[in-house]
């Protein structure tokens, strides 16, 4: 009598757990079937824009005195394989450490640098394999021509002349515009309905800055050229950049 009742009560045991299991993969089926059932459509040529903001900038800006720098971007989804870009974004630094005239530097020298920045291009994604979903991840290389109309101040920058016995430290600001190419590589990937994250490691190649040349009151003048450029950096620096954007997808 009391095996019988073990085993009967081992059977109800069993029944209660397959029940309960069945239960639970049958609730993260439902859960999957939605979350798959809300990111469906058809096929077609346009899915819809992407909005992003980089979160690089600001958080390095945070730790680094003298420097503000943000941007946001917009992208349309062709086919999910050809996304034509555009970006723009705006940077004030403090540029007196890197920036160089071949001058001598007295005390209170500076370089300072602000202006806006817009770059114009498009990515070509590798990983279309969902053509019937509204939105995918993104492995892409990309092409942009980039821009920055920009203003500088620049403060006691000595010109001197041993010869004419000529020694006078000057004051000026003007406006500057730089122009350079950007290739990337980069992945974006949805993480929560239509909210994507995404890492990009940018190179950038072509930068030609204009001579400025500042004439001063006493007729004397020199030739600015611009070491620093909203976007793209320093001169002087790497050619290689990272960049962390969060955004959405719009479809």
């Amino acid at each position: 009598m009391k095996t019988t009742t073990m085993e009967i009560s081992r059977f109800f045991w069993l029944v209660l757990s397959s029940l309960f299991i069945t239960s639970v993969f049958a609730q993260k089926k439902e859960v999957q079937e939605v979350k798959d059932e809300w990111n469906l459509t058809t096929s077609k040529t346009f899915y819809g824009v992407s909005v992003y903001a980089d979160i690089a900038g600001p958080i390095t800006s945070m730790f680094k005195d003298g420097k503000t720098d943000f941007s946001f971007g917009v992208d349309a989804d062709i086919c999910h394989t050809i996304y034509p870009t555009f970006e723009a974004g705006y940077s004030k630094y403090d540029a007196t450490e890197s920036y160089n005239y071949g001058l001598p530097q007295i005390p209170g020298y500076s370089y300072t640098c602000n202006g806006s920045y817009y770059k114009i291009g498009a990515n070509f994604n590798f990983l279309n394999d969902g053509r019937g979903n509204k939105v995918i991840p993104l492995l892409y290389i990309g092409a942009k021509f980039a821009f920055s109309p920009s203003h500088f101040d620049i403060e006691n920058v000595r010109l001197s002349n041993e010869y004419w016995n000529f020694d006078k430290a000057y004051s000026a600001s003007g406006k500057s515009l730089c122009r350079w190419a950007e290739f990337s590589v980069g992945l974006r990937y949805p993480i929560a309905k239509f909210f994507c994250m995404g890492v990009e490691g940018k190179l950038r190649e072509f930068g030609r800055a204009k001579v400025k040349t500042v004439d001063m009151p006493d007729g004397s003048s020199f030739d600015v050229k611009q070491s620093y450029s909203p976007g793209y950096g320093n001169f002087n620096g790497s050619k290689w950049g990272v960049k962390y954007t969060i955004g959405y997808f719009f479809h």
